[in-house]
């Protein structure tokens, strides 16, 4: 996926929002994944346009263990865990948990 500038998340979002532009035709007209720009206007529609204004987080341990276990014991759909949280992108907790994955097999 191509990275997407502050401003043209903005512009898929109001175009999704007012003009009814899916984000099929966004992912088309801007090279992106199309999961990716539903995760994104989803995020907004949840969060606000805010949501963009915030800066490199770095999670704490405890708080990437709660999420992983809401996916992986509580059955809760990694997606929805994600946008609950306010992550950025969808992958990151996908990344967390094959990193989980990964120790807890090493550790075995």
């Amino acid at each position: 996926m191509s990275k997407l500038s502050k401003q043209d998340k903005i512009d898929i979002y109001n175009n999704w929002k007012n003009y009814n532009i899916s984000a099929n035709q966004a992912a088309k007209e801007y090279g992106a994944n199309r999961a990716n720009l539903f995760y994104l206007i989803t995020l907004i529609e949840r969060h606000g346009i805010e949501i963009l204004d915030a800066g490199y987080t770095n999670y704490s341990v405890e708080f990437k263990e709660k999420a992983i276990r809401r996916v992986l014991f509580n059955h809760e759909a990694a997606d929805q865990v994600s946008l609950e949280l306010g992550l950025s992108s969808r992958g990151m907790i996908y990344n967390w948990i094959r990193k989980y994955k990964e120790d807890t097999r090493g550790a075995s």
